[in-house]
């Protein structure tokens, strides 16, 4: 099955161009088939079969040509069109052609390549790596020469700026500084490559769009940060507005409480006058009671003695 991997790393390119078989592999050592139109993405590895070649065009417009029997890694990548831009490349094994994009030609400094023995820099360029582990006819090391520009191979023992029409080499087994070849490697005479004649014609329309690609770039990035500079604030301020609504929501709540405390306490208050009235009403209620009573009886008092009387004449 042939897909792409889920990444939040930067996108490094697209497969332009492909022969034979090639594979690529995540950071997590899952890997899948190459295939025309894949896209490769910071910290991912190629590796080229026997007979696997492999064209990348980068998101700045450069190219990358991985040869037979390479492995290729992506470390660092950033194309935003400023000064923050940043393409740091290894090459751990076999061969690559590289082409500079907008990278290499407005931030030199920028471009990095690394083997196993040396560190390439370069001066907005296209060159050519290769890195032999086992000598078949060449010393074990790595190989640099250049096409058009200029580069430099380093060491912790020295460098050397090579330039076209020379071969600069950094051995793998000798502790001394990088030094110039008397002539072609061999493996330039064995090595077969089948779509190596498409390259220039690609390169050719790629520099011809380089400072256009560039300033899109620019207005694209421009615009997403922009997005993002809104989105945050709009976040901002829903939280802004979310933590007022609770304050007003905590003084409605402390207005209700204290609306409801202050309707018991005018509930107790009835409640009580009321029960002082009850009293009140009963104790006047006995007493009238009384009275009447005491009334009655001194009419009966007076009775009986106005009967006795009358009994007596």
């Amino acid at each position: 099955m042939v897909c792409n991997f889920a990444y939040s790393a930067e996108l490094f390119g697209t497969v332009d161009a492909l022969s034979g078989k090639a594979y690529i592999a995540d950071q997590s050592g899952k890997t899948t088939v190459v295939s025309v139109g894949l896209k490769i993405f910071e910290g991912q590895t190629i590796n080229s079969g026997s007979e696997g070649e492999v064209h990348l065009v980068t998101e700045d417009g450069g190219i990358i040509a991985i040869r037979p029997n390479s492995v290729f890694r992506v470390d660092e990548y950033k194309a935003e069109g400023d000064s923050s831009d940043k393409i740091f490349m290894s090459l751990l094994k076999g061969s690559i052609r590289s082409i500079t994009g907008w990278i290499g030609k407005f931030n030199t400094s920028a471009y990095r390549l690394t083997t196993p023995t040396a560190t390439i820099g370069i001066r907005g360029t296209d060159h050519e790596t290769t890195v032999i582990d086992k000598g078949d006819g060449d010393e074990p090391g790595t190989y640099d020469n250049v096409n058009e520009g200029a580069t430099v191979l380093r060491t912790a023992q020295g460098e050397a700026e090579v330039t076209p029409g020379k071969y600069a080499f950094a051995p793998k087994g000798r502790v001394i500084a990088p030094f110039f070849l008397a002539r072609r490697p061999h493996f330039f005479a064995v090595r077969r490559l089948r779509i190596e004649e498409r390259i220039q014609r690609r390169k050719e329309i790629l520099h011809g769009r380089l400072n256009q690609m560039r300033e899109d770039r620019i207005r694209k990035f421009r615009s997403l940060h922009r997005e993002r500079l809104s989105h945050i604030v709009n976040q901002r301020r829903s939280v802004s507005g979310h933590g007022q609504g609770q304050v007003a929501g905590r003084r409605n709540d402390q207005h209700r409480l204290e609306q409801s405390r202050s309707s018991q306490v005018r509930r107790m208050e009835f409640e009580r006058r009321r029960g002082q009235n009850l009293e009140m009403f009963k104790a006047s209620s006995d007493r009238r009671r009384k009275f009447n009573r005491g009334k009655s009886g001194s009419s009966e008092e007076r009775h009986d003695r106005f009967e006795r009387g009358h009994r007596a004449n």
